[in-house]
C-alpha cells in the first residue's frame, strides 16, 4: 500500500471517529410499550384518567369470557343444569374430563375464575339455541350495550375476538347487574364439583387467573393472553364512593401487566384519597361558617 493510501484510510478512520481497532456499537433497540391500550375510567365524574389507544379495536383474548359469561346469564337458563363434558377440537382443560357432568354455574365459574377454554365452550355447545345461536348472540348483546367496535367469532378468546379498552368499560357496567362476576373477581380459589361416569361426585380446586382477585373491592375482572393479543385485563374497582375502570389491553408480558395495573391502581386510589380529604374539609369548613381556603 502506498503511503497516499495509507494517509487516505487514516484520515477516513479519524473522521468517522472510530479508533482503529474499536468496534461500532449497534444503536440499542427502543423498549417495548408497556401495552398498546389502557383506559382509566371513573364513573363518578365520569372523567377519562388515561387514554391510549382506548377506541382502537384489537384482539381481547380471554376478556371474551366477560361476555360469554353475561349471554348466559343474561339467557335465564337454569345454573343448576347438569352438563356433559364433550371433547372440542381446540378447547382443552386441566380440570374437565370427557363424560363427566358440571352444572352450568360450575362451568360459569370456572371460565370467569381459571379461565377454563373448554367451560367456555361447553357453555356455548349446550346453549338451548345451539352454538351459533350463542355466539349471534354474543353480537346482538354486544350491539345492544353500545359495543360498536367490537366482534366475536367464538366464546373463549383462543381465536382473534376483537374489542376496545372503551368498548370493554361498557361490558363490565352491565356485568355488574350479577352477583357473579364480583364472587369470581374476587375469588383467589375455586373449588369445582364433577359428577364421572361412574356416578362419584369429584372436587377441585383452582386458582383465579387474576394477581389481584381479592385485594381490592373488585366488581368485574378477568385477564386474557394469546400472542396475538398479549397480555390483558379487565377491571372495574370501587374505592371510596368512586368506581373506575382500568383496562389494560396488549402488554408484553404478565409482568409488565401486572406492574402497569399495580402502578395505576396505586396512583389513582392515593388521588381519590387526597380528593376525598380535601372535600371533608371543605364540608366541615362550610358547617362551621369557616371559609374554605382558595
Amino acid at each position: 500500500m502506498n503511503i497516499s493510501k495509507v494517509i487516505l484510510f487514516l484520515t477516513a478512520i479519524f473522521l468517522s471517529g472510530v479508533a482503529v481497532g474499536q468496534t461500532v456499537k449497534k444503536p440499542k433497540a427502543p423498549s417495548a410499550e408497556p401495552a398498546r391500550a389502557v383506559l382509566l375510567f371513573d364513573r363518578k365524574s365520569g372523567a377519562i384518567r388515561q387514554n391510549t389507544n382506548a377506541y382502537q379495536a384489537m384482539p381481547i383474548a380471554s376478556i371474551t369470557k366477560v361476555m360469554t359469561a353475561y349471554v348466559v346469564l343474561n339467557s335465564g337458563v337454569s345454573l343448576d343444569e347438569m352438563l356433559t363434558v364433550v371433547p372440542q377440537k381446540l378447547e382443552t382443560s386441566k380440570t374437565l374430563k370427557t363424560g363427566t357432568q358440571v352444572s352450568r354455574l360450575d362451568l360459569l365459574r370456572l371460565a370467569l375464575v381459571a379461565s377454563d377454554n373448554l367451560a367456555a365452550k361447553l357453555l356455548a355447545v349446550h346453549h338451548p339455541g345451539g352454538y351459533d345461536s350463542f355466539i349471534e348472540k354474543m353480537n346482538l348483546t354486544a350491539s345492544r350495550l353500545g359495543m360498536i367496535n367490537t366482534t366475536f367469532i367464538e366464546p373463549t378468546g383462543l381465536l382473534q375476538n376483537t374489542s376496545t379498552a372503551w368498548d370493554l368499560h361498557l361490558l363490565n357496567k352491565a356485568a355488574t347487574r350479577y352477583s357473579m362476576f364480583r364472587e369470581a373477581a374476587m375469588s383467589k380459589t375455586l373449588e369445582a364439583e364433577s359428577l364421572n361416569k361412574r356416578g362419584i361426585w369429584q372436587r377441585v380446586i383452582v386458582r383465579n387467573t387474576s394477581a389481584f382477585a381479592g385485594d381490592y373491592d373488585i366488581k368485574v375482572s378477568k385477564t386474557g393472553f394469546t400472542n396475538p393479543a398479549g397480555w390483558c385485563i379487565t377491571m372495574m374497582i370501587e374505592h371510596q364512593g368512586h368506581t373506575f375502570d382500568l383496562i389494560v389491553l396488549g402488554s408484553p408480558s404478565k409482568k409488565t401487566r401486572n406492574d402497569l395495573v399495580s402502578s395505576y391502581l396505586k396512583d389513582y386510589m392515593n388521588f381519590i384519597t387526597r380528593n376525598s380529604v380535601i372535600q371533608k374539609i371543605d364540608l366541615i369548613d362550610t358547617d362551621t361558617g369557616l371559609e374554605s381556603p382558595p
